[in-house]
């Protein structure tokens, strides 16, 4: 390993050595959109509902996976990761009206006779409702590499699996990153490598579960609201900004952040090649 590596040996290129193992903390926030809602009161079933609104939601995550891979070719490395994920974020809910809570909760707050105060038709933002999660996450993706140079650049195509304690059903995740940076050789202190990029993230998830609302105006009392929802990402690309320390042929640090709009996040690995 890798496959043609003392060709490109016989060239005069020092090639990292062909294992690695690895540790990557994640923490970062991301928009998502929230559609095709289906609702119930009180565990009286789901059905679907367009009186109920979510608005975009900004979800904080935190992840730790390690990974463990080898170069395939002097311009390929293949991996597999396992980690866990834990998060959660605030979910805001509203209703078209006064007069769409009342019956969809079953609520008696003077919005059903034939002259409904004027207030009834008013939309109704109902507190807003904290959501966390944790489970597991698992999968595997190829990092395509090269040099001009000093130029370096890189290609990491990762696809996970992810299974949840908000959703039923598993999360598919695709995410690609190009980047490009510039080898500063620092002698016995080995590489470092400031680089650029963009990541381009997409996932979709249907998400159940259930909030108890309180509803001021039936006097405080507090319903039962079942969901199940569709979630995926708002915006797929942002920007990428990081610093890889290569110490030697067997240890290295990177330190990598992601910024804009939709996404920012901060990751952190360490690895061993060997």
């Amino acid at each position: 390993m890798p496959f043609f590596a003392q060709r490109v040996v016989d060239r005069g290129y020092d090639l990292p050595n062909p294992y690695d193992v690895g540790y990557s903390y994640f923490n970062g926030a991301q928009r998502y959109q929230l559609s095709n809602l289906m609702v119930g009161a009180n565990g009286n079933g789901l059905r679907s509902a367009d009186f109920v609104q979510f608005d975009q939601s900004r979800i904080r995550s935190e992840s730790n996976q390690f990974q463990l891979g080898a170069w395939l070719f002097p311009f390929m490395n293949v991996y597999g990761i396992v980690g866990n994920v834990r998060g959660g974020g605030d979910i805001n809910i509203g209703f078209s009206s006064l007069t769409a809570l009342e019956q969809f909760f079953g609520l008696n707050i003077g919005c059903a006779g034939r002259r409904p105060p004027p207030n009834c038709a008013n939309p109704i933002k109902l507190p807003t409702a904290h959501a966390d999660y944790s489970g597991h996450t698992y999968g595997g993706g190829f990092t395509l590499v090269g040099t001009y140079g000093d130029l370096f650049f890189s290609l990491p195509v990762t696809y996970t699996v992810s299974d949840i304690s908000m959703s039923d059903s598993l999360i598919h995740s695709w995410n690609i990153s190009p980047r490009i940076g510039w080898n500063l050789h620092l002698g016995s202190a080995g590489i470092l490598t400031p680089y650029v990029g963009a990541t381009w993230f997409r996932t979709r998830a249907v998400i159940t579960g259930h909030f108890d609302v309180p509803i001021e105006a039936a006097g405080g009392q507090t319903q039962r609201l079942d969901y199940q929802i569709d979630q995926s990402v708002t915006g797929s690309w942002s920007g990428v900004a990081g610093l890889s320390w290569a110490a030697s042929k067997r240890f290295g640090l990177l330190a990598e952040f992601g910024y804009g709009y939709n996404r920012n996040d901060v990751i952190l690995t360490a690895f061993l090649r060997f």
